[in-house]
């Protein structure tokens, strides 16, 4: 009986130090979040949970190919966007699901429903093309619902279609 009793609580001792596969994950997603942890704690601020949170969610994301040419918008800053026109939207930046008709959002509606950081100030119109390598998520920190593109290479200067200054 004392042995029985041992095997159970080892096996009981085991299952709890020992993740579960679900659990488990792959490597290169415990070597992101390892990675990501230090990034996020040098961030500051208010909004330091919800980047991490991003971030995470972001680097687990699995990647794919787009389908067919998609074009989005991006929202941001006047200096980000000359910047973008000039060397191209870096890797990892946030982008909407779709471009739709209309007129651009105002600057607090924009961060609003995208839960951006700061308050915006042009909509950017991006040409993404077909077989771009990209992650699609719903926007951490945003209107419930709303979806958004992280692209995983850089985007050329010349996809950046158009810029829009927001009201």
């Amino acid at each position: 009986m004392k042995f029985g009793k041992s095997v159970l609580v080892w096996l009981f001792a085991a299952a709890m130090v020992l993740p579960s596969a679900a659990e488990a994950g792959s490597v290169a997603k415990a070597a992101a979040r390892g990675a990501t942890r230090s990034v996020a704690k040098a961030w500051r601020g208010a909004a330091t949970k919800t980047l991490r949170r991003d971030l995470l969610r972001d680097r687990a994301t699995r990647v794919r190919s787009l389908a067919r040419n998609r074009t989005v918008f991006r929202y941001t800053t006047k200096v980000q966007a000359r910047q973008e026109l000039r060397r191209g939207i870096r890797s990892g930046s946030h982008m909407t699901a779709r471009a739709t008709a209309g007129r651009p959002l105002s600057p607090v509606q924009a961060r609003r429903r995208y839960g951006l950081p700061q308050r915006p100030e042009v909509r950017e119109t991006v040409r993404l093309p077909k077989g771009r390598p990209v992650r699609s998520n719903r926007v951490v920190g945003g209107a419930a619902g709303v979806g958004e593109v992280t692209s995983t290479r850089r985007v050329p200067s010349v996809a950046v279609v158009k810029v829009v200054p927001l009201r």
